[in-house]
């Protein structure tokens, strides 16, 4: 009997675990070697730090191939990232296709692209997010001088695209052109429990949380207009959870921290490893996330996971929450019904938000056994 050889795999990711400080994507490349690393010869490229760290990984070396149980990873240095080793990974076996997971990184998307492409190597590219609006208006001149590189370079033409949601697929449309060959396959999920904690609530309080990175483009500073506008009969705990990531947005945060009535507390929590976060969302009772833009928002399923409503801006996938009773997305232009959305949470009593922790907890588990999204992302790579 013929064995089949497993397809083999060459991920690009900036940061892969035991990093978690950079969030989504690497949640994205972790759920996708769990679903498929029996299937497929899967070999992962990363950096040696951190998002933020100026030091390595402890007790990992860097620039070999480091054995895990469904995959391979190189976590590479600085002086490593250079022409004559992006030649070698990309030569050094034969791989069935290139999986790239951004699209403005130099050392992990850019350079080893280009001769991806120069060598006629299969690639699919997943930008992320990257090419939302609200995306592309940070760091908005780099960007634009990288998107007029790529389409002068034709590479857009010579690849696939991984959508994970339709309303990227339009974005990778708009940007490169209706002939970009695309796919939809929307982010894989981890597994989650069976079982929901009932929560405890008291009428007129409320545990909300933020879970993101610390910048401009996740909009905590909006997150913190709403709270000061809060009535006053309404106990609002809010809790910060995610790196840093703008020191000097995180300033200006803390200035309104500080301006914040008595009833709203807030406490920042840090950065948490992917593991300790059910352990913290157990107490949890909404998630707040006025984002500029989300392509998928791990984070956003996460909170479901634990059975917890989310409050969103309409700029992400998850929409039409409200009728599905598992929260709300609204413009960023309507601070009003952010305000609303937060004090109706507040005034829900404990049997009320019961329900409502269920519905999210079911929808995620209803998601998360999707067959359809688990065969889209195994047909990318057939």
């Amino acid at each position: 009997m013929k064995v089949m050889k497993k397809a083999k795999l060459l991920i690009f990711i900036d940061w892969f675990l035991p990093g978690y400080k950079a969030g989504g994507p690497i949640q994205s490349i972790s759920n996708f070697v769990n679903h498929f690393g029996a299937i497929f010869d899967i070999s992962i490229v990363t950096s040696n730090k951190d998002l933020g760290a100026t030091e390595p990984y402890d007790a990992i070396d860097s620039n070999v191939w480091i054995i895990r149980d469904n995959y391979r990873i190189k976590y590479v240095d600085k002086q490593h990232l250079n022409i004559s080793n992006y030649r070698f990974l990309l030569k050094e076996e034969s791989y069935n296709t290139v999986y790239f997971n951004s699209l403005f990184s130099v050392y992990f998307a850019l350079l080893p692209l280009w001769f991806a492409v120069r060598y006629k190597m299969r690639v699919v590219l997943a930008p992320r997010g990257m090419l939302g609006a609200g995306a592309l208006k940070l760091s908005k001149r780099k960007k634009q001088l990288v998107l007029l590189f790529l389409k002068m370079s034709g590479i857009p033409n010579k690849i696939i695209w991984q959508g994970t949601a339709s309303t990227e697929i339009l974005e990778i449309k708009k940007c490169f052109g209706e002939k970009m060959q695309v796919k939809l396959a929307a982010n894989l999920s981890a597994k989650m429990s069976e079982s929901l904690v009932t929560k405890q609530k008291e009428t007129a309080t409320l545990n909300l949380f933020f879970l993101s990175r610390i910048s401009e483009k996740k909009n905590l500073i909006g997150a913190l207009r709403y709270l000061n506008e809060v009535k006053e009969c309404y106990q609002v705990n809010f809790s910060i959870i995610g790196p840093i990531g703008a020191p000097g947005y995180w300033e200006e945060c803390e200035l309104l921290i500080k301006k914040l009535p008595k009833h709203i507390t807030v406490n920042y929590l840090g950065a948490i490893p992917n593991l300790k976060l059910p352990a913290i969302l157990k107490h949890q009772h909404v998630m707040l996330l006025p984002t500029f833009h989300e392509n998928f928002g791990h984070v956003i399923l996460e909170a479901f996971q634990a059975g917890c409503p989310v409050i969103l801006s309409n700029q992400t996938p998850w929409l039409d929450l409200h009728n599905k009773k598992i929260g709300y997305d609204i413009p960023l232009d309507k601070p009003e019904d952010f305000i609303f959305a937060i004090e109706s949470f507040a005034k829900m009593n404990e049997e009320d938000y019961e329900q409502c922790s269920w519905n999210a907890f079911n929808f995620a588990k209803e998601f998360c056994n999707n067959k359809e999204v688990i065969d889209a992302n195994r047909n990318l790579f057939n």
